[in-house]
C-alpha cells in the first residue's frame, strides 16, 4: 500500500511538472520575449509561414527549433547552471567559447580567418591610396590588442597570431608609421566583463601616441576621475554567470568640458560623454554617444591649428579624448558605417596628422562587410 501511494505521489507529480512547463511554454506562445537583454540579441519567434514546402526543406522545423530553444521557460536560470557547472565543476576552460580568468571575461579565438582580414585590410588600404598617399600630413597605424592576447600570454590560451597581423598591416600600410601599443597593455585595463579597454588605464596608450604624432608637449594629461556604475559589459549576459559589474572612471578637466562634439549624422552638437547612453543597452555608449559614422571634436582652448583625423573602432571612444588637448579639432571615422568615397566631402585631408587605429577584435570580424 505504502508503495503504491509513493508511485502516486510520483506520478501526479510528474505530471503537475510537465503541465506547468506545457502551460509556461503555452503562455510563451502568446506573449514570446522579443529581446534577451543579456545576451544583446533578439530572440527567435514562432515560425509565422507554416507550409508543406517549409517543412520538406526543414525551414519551418530549423525555425521551429531556435524558437523553442530562445523562448523556453527559466532559459537564464538553465544558462546559467550550465555555465557554472562547465566552469566551476568540470573546471573546463571555456564555455560557449567565453572563458574566466581572475573575474576577466574573454571570448577565446584560436585563429585569425584570413579572409575577413584581407578585407578589413583592404578596406583600411583603399582609404590610404585614395585620400592620404599624395596628401601632406603625418600618417600613423596603431593595433589594439584584444584579451584574448593576454589570455594567450598569460594563461597558456590558444591564440592567433598577432605578430603576423601586425606585418600584414604594416606591409599593407608601408606608408604609414607603426605606433606598437601591445607593450603599454595589460589584461587589467581592460573591463572585466567588456571587450574595452578602461579609460582611467590607458593614458600610456595615450601618451606613446601622443609622442609619435608629436603633440605630447601640447597634452598636461591631468585629469579628474569620475565614476558611472554599474557598468555591465557585453560578456555579463554573455556569460551567464552575473558577475560583479564593472565601474566605468571616465576623466574629465578645463578642456574637456569645453569641448563640443558635432555629429555629421543628425547635424546636433553635444559632449564628449552622453550620460542617458549609459543608461541604454550598452553604457560604454557613454562615450561620445556610441556608434557614430562621422564626428568632429572641437577643442575651442587649442594651442595649435594642427587637425587630427582618427579612423577608428569604439575603442577609439573613450582614447580620443585623451588627444584632444593636443589638436584644434579631431574626427572621428569609423568606415563600417560611412562609404569611403564621399569623405572628401566633409574632411580635407591636406595636411592633417591621420591615425588608423583598430582592434585586432574588429579586423577579425565581419563589421566591415
Amino acid at each position: 500500500m505504502q508503495k503504491k501511494i509513493k508511485n502516486i505521489v510520483v506520478t501526479c507529480a510528474f505530471v503537475i511538472f510537465l503541465a506547468l512547463f506545457a502551460g509556461l511554454c503555452v503562455t510563451r506562445y502568446f506573449r514570446p520575449a522579443e529581446i534577451s537583454e543579456s545576451e544583446r540579441r533578439p530572440l527567435a519567434q514562432f515560425p509565422e509561414n507554416i507550409t508543406w514546402a517549409g517543412i520538406i526543406d526543414k525551414t519551418v522545423i530549423n525555425g521551429f527549433e531556435d524558437y523553442s530553444v530562445d523562448q523556453f521557460p527559466f532559459r537564464e536560470w538553465f544558462r546559467a547552471l550550465k555555465a557554472n557547472f562547465q566552469l566551476k565543476v568540470l573546471c573546463l576552460n571555456e564555455n560557449n567559447g567565453l572563458a574566466v580568468k581572475n573575474d576577466y571575461i574573454a571570448k577565446v579565438e584560436q585563429d585569425f580567418t584570413p579572409e575577413l582580414l584581407e578585407y578589413s585590410i583592404g578596406r583600411l588600404q583603399y582609404v590610404y591610396e585614395k585620400f592620404l598617399k599624395e596628401n601632406g600630413g603625418n600618417k600613423y597605424v596603431a593595433l589594439i590588442p584584444d584579451k584574448n592576447y593576454f589570455f594567450a600570454k598569460d594563461y597558456g590560451y590558444p591564440s592567433p597570431d598577432y605578430e603576423k597581423l601586425a606585418e600584414q598591416v604594416k606591409n599593407a600600410l608601408n606608408g604609414m608609421e607603426y605606433i606598437d601599443l601591445f607593450g603599454e597593455l595589460e589584461l587589467t585595463d581592460y573591463y572585466r566583463t567588456d571587450t574595452h579597454w578602461s579609460q582611467d588605464k590607458i593614458g600610456a596608450v595615450a601618451d606613446k601616441l601622443a609622442q609619435a604624432m608629436g603633440a605630447a608637449d601640447r597634452i598636461n594629461s591631468e585629469y579628474t576621475e569620475n565614476t558611472l556604475y554599474p557598468f555591465k559589459g557585453v560578456y555579463y549576459g554573455q556569460s551567464a554567470l552575473l558577475p560583479k559589474p564593472d565601474t566605468i572612471v571616465y576623466l574629465t578637466n578645463e578642456i574637456l568640458d569645453s569641448c563640443t562634439v558635432y555629429d555629421y549624422e543628425t547635424g546636433q552638437t553635444g559632449k564628449i560623454y552622453d550620460f542617458e547612453k549609459f543608461e541604454g543597452n550598452d553604457g560604454y555608449d557613454f562615450f561620445l554617444s556610441g556608434t557614430k559614422a562621422l564626428l568632429r571634436i572641437d577643442n575651442p582652448n587649442a594651442t595649435t591649428d594642427k587637425e587630427l583625423v582618427i579612423f577608428r573602432d569604439s575603442f577609439g571612444s573613450s582614447l580620443s579624448p585623451l588627444l584632444v588637448e593636443g589638436y584644434k579639432s579631431v574626427y572621428l571615422v569609423d568606415i563600417r558605417y560611412v562609404v569611403p568615397d564621399l569623405l572628401d566631402r566633409f574632411i580635407d585631408f591636406e595636411n592633417k596628422d591621420v591615425l588608423f587605429l583598430y582592434s585586432a577584435l574588429i579586423l577579425n570580424s565581419k563589421s566591415f562587410k
